[in-house]
């Protein structure tokens, strides 16, 4: 069996998401359309790859990862970087071994900060395909991977493409800094803090996180073990600290209200050595 996935900020209300789907499923035999989320916080590309990051690590070789969101945080980036970004030039690369498709937005770093893979930019040449480009151009290529053609026939190899790097937890004294980087439908805030990053940085320290009208001093297992409304963090099944609140929502109770102007929500742990 052969997968294709759909990773997209379409939303749940509009068709355009089941048409893509629909035809993702005739793209050849035996294939397994699987729809990784297509209602992202804010459409925000940085939490849009860490879905598919995510992603990476459960799906086997061959697999086509159909990325559909463009980088429209312009509020967020610099005139320079704004310069670079192509949101109509489309990319495709193989990572894990695993083929993605995406435009040129700067998810190959976010996915790996030292990605060194090939990078080719697709043909394409009706002026149409940039108004449902998932459809127009990502599905006929998936359907061209799947029929074995050479990526030379449809593709050509470019160096040139956008970079963008997510924010990384660093120590400073006694303090490990991390920040929130996505946050999923049931409010939990999963942060860029890694268990192996938190391993070395603290070991078998005891350490303290405050937190507005709490204080956490320990790692939990599961979600019940604190009383409902309380907080806690714990490593996701991706290995990722994450802070939480039993029954309730992390975000909406710990993330700073947005006035005028994007927050982002930081963890400071306090190490005791």
């Amino acid at each position: 069996m052969r997968f294709i996935t759909l990773t997209s900020d379409m939303g749940y209300t509009d068709p355009y998401r089941g048409i893509a789907a629909m035809e993702a499923n005739q793209t050849g035999l035996d294939i397994k359309v699987i729809e990784l989320a297509c209602n992202l916080y804010d459409k925000s590309i940085k939490h849009a790859a860490y879905v598919l990051k995510s992603a990476l690590t459960k799906f086997p070789e061959n697999s086509i990862h159909l990325f559909a969101v463009k980088n429209m945080e312009s509020n967020l980036l610099s005139k320079n970087d704004l310069q670079q970004i192509d949101n109509t030039r489309y990319l495709i690369t193989k990572l894990m071994g695993q083929y993605i498709l995406t435009p040129d937005n700067g998810l190959f770093t976010l996915l790996d900060k030292n990605f060194k893979e090939d990078v080719f930019q697709l043909y394409y040449s009706e002026e149409k395909v940039h108004q449902f480009f998932l459809l127009d151009v990502f599905i006929p290529v998936a359907k061209l991977i799947i029929q074995n053609t050479p990526l030379h026939d449809f593709a050509s190899l470019t160096k040139n493409y956008y970079k963008t790097f997510e924010f990384e937890p660093y120590k400073t004294g006694n303090i490990l800094k991390g920040r929130g980087i996505y946050y999923d439908d049931y409010g939990n805030i999963i942060t860029n803090i890694t268990k192996q990053t938190f391993e070395n940085e603290i070991g078998n320290n005891s350490f303290k996180i405050q937190l507005p009208r709490t204080e956490i001093i320990n790692i939990s297992n599961t979600y019940n073990d604190v009383e409902l409304g309380k907080a806690l963090v714990l490593f996701n099944t991706n290995n990722y600290l994450e802070v939480a609140i039993n029954g309730a929502s992390a975000y909406k109770m710990l993330h700073p209200r947005e006035i005028g102007t994007k927050f982002e929500f930081n963890l400071m742990i306090e190490i005791e050595e």
